[in-house]
C-alpha cells in the first residue's frame, strides 16, 4: 500500500463546495502525502470536472475519474473509487461535505492502535449554507471512544450507517469483495452492514471528524427525493440489507438496524409531497413486508404516533395510515430542521 488512508470522494455537480472538500482533506494533521484522494466525476455538468483537473494538475497523490455519464447516487462511483484505492485504509466523504483537519490522525491512531477493522466516529450537521449545528449527532458525554464488543455492536446500527464517518480497513474491503449498491438508495447502509459483519473488531470514537450539509433540494440531494421511485429502490435495498443480515445469523443485530430505519423511512413517507394517493397505497403494498416487521420482531416505539401509522398499514387499514400522514405532516411542519432531524432518530425501543 502506498498511502496510509485513501480517500473516496463521488462528485456531482458540487462545484460550490469541493473546494472546500477537497480543502479540508489537503490540510490534515496526519500530513497529505500519508493521503491518496480518489475523486470520481459521475456526469457533473457544471464546472466540477475542472476543479477535480486543477487538483490533480496540482497534486500526485489525487486521482480524477471522470465517469461518461451520471450513474444515480453514489454506489457506481464509489465502488469505481475504491478499485484503484492504494491505502492500508479507506474513508469516504461527500463533495458537499467536509472532515475536520484531525480527522484522519484521529481515525488512523484509532483503528490501528485497537488493530480494529473498523473505527466509526461522530459528526455534526450544518445548513445548505455552511451554519453548523450545535450539538454532535451523539452525546459526548453519553457516549464515550470505546470498542464495541459483541453485546455492545447494536450501537453501531442505531447509529447512522452512511459510509462516511468511518474508517474500513481495505483488506478487509477487497478480501471480501464488499460493495457498494449501484443505483439505488442506502447503498452505503449496504457497504457499511457488510463490512461490519465481516469484521473482527470495530471501535467508536466520540470525536467530531465530519461536517454533514443537509441540502433540502432534490436535483442535488437524493435522500429529499422521495418520490415513488425513491421508495421502490429503497424497498430494494432493504431487502438486500435483510438477506445480509440473515445469511450471517445476525437478526438479533438486524432488529437495531431495522428499529432505527423504520422510523427514518416513515418520516420520509410521511413528509414526502412527491407522491400521489394512489402512488401511496401502491407503495404501502410495496413495503408491507418492511413495516409488518415491526411486529415479527417485536419492535416498540417511543413515537406512539407513529406506531399508530405503522399499525394501521400492517393491518392494511390505507386510507386511515394516509389520514395519519396528514395530520403528522401537518404538525411537522411547526418544527425547525433540527427537530425533525432529531425525531427521525431513535428516543426509545424497545427490542
Amino acid at each position: 500500500m502506498k498511502h496510509k488512508i485513501s480517500i473516496i470522494i463521488p462528485v456531482y455537480n458540487a462545484e460550490k463546495y469541493l473546494d472546500e472538500c477537497i480543502n479540508s482533506i489537503i490540510n490534515q494533521t496526519i500530513g497529505f502525502e500519508n493521503i491518496q484522494i480518489v475523486l470520481v466525476n459521475d456526469g457533473s455538468k457544471d464546472k466540477s470536472g475542472l476543479i477535480i483537473d486543477k487538483y490533480c494538475e496540482k497534486y500526485e497523490n489525487i486521482i480524477g475519474i471522470h465517469l461518461d455519464k451520471s450513474h444515480s447516487l453514489g454506489g457506481f462511483a464509489r465502488n469505481t473509487g475504491v478499485e484503484k484505492a492504494d491505502g492500508e485504509y479507506l474513508m469516504f466523504v461527500d463533495s458537499d461535505d467536509y472532515i475536520d483537519q484531525n480527522a484522519c490522525k484521529a481515525m488512523y491512531d484509532a483503528v490501528t492502535s485497537n488493530n480494529a477493522d473498523i473505527v466509526t466516529a461522530n459528526y455534526k450537521c450544518m445548513d445548505e449554507d455552511g451554519k453548523i449545528w450545535a450539538k454532535a449527532m451523539f452525546d459526548q458525554a453519553k457516549y464515550k471512544s470505546c470498542e464495541l464488543k459483541e453485546a455492545s455492536q447494536k450501537f453501531f446500527y442505531l447509529y447512522c450507517p452512511s459510509a462516511c464517518m468511518k474508517i474500513f480497513s481495505n483488506k478487509l474491503i477487497k478480501e471480501n469483495q464488499i460493495k457498494f449498491l449501484e443505483g439505488v438508495p442506502a447503498e452505503d447502509a449496504y457497504f457499511s452492514c457488510s463490512a461490519l459483519l465481516k469484521s473482527k473488531k470495530v471501535c467508536y470514537l466520540q470525536d467530531v471528524i465530519y461536517y454533514y450539509r443537509r441540502r433540502n433540494t432534490g436535483d442535488v440531494s437524493t435522500s429529499w427525493m422521495r418520490n415513488k421511485k425513491y421508495f421502490v429502490d429503497v424497498n430494494y435495498a432493504f431487502k438486500e440489507i435483510y438477506k445480509l443480515f440473515e445469511n450471517a445469523g445476525k437478526i438479533d443485530f438486524y432488529k437495531y438496524y431495522y428499529a432505527k430505519n423504520l422510523i427514518s423511512l416513515t418520516y420520509k413517507f410521511i413528509d414526502s409531497k412527491l407522491i400521489t394517493h394512489e402512488e401511496r397505497i401502491e407503495l404501502m403494498d410495496e413495503l408491507y413486508w418492511f413495516f409488518e416487521q415491526r411486529r415479527t420482531l417485536n419492535i416498540v416505539l417511543a413515537q406512539q404516533s407513529i406506531e399508530i401509522l405503522i399499525d394501521y398499514i400492517i393491518d392494511k387499514k390505507y386510507e386511515e395510515a394516509i389520514k395519519a400522514c396528514i395530520i403528522i405532516a401537518e404538525l411537522r411542519t411547526f418544527m425547525t430542521e433540527v427537530q425533525k432531524e432529531m425525531t427521525s432518530k431513535p428516543q426509545k425501543i424497545v427490542l
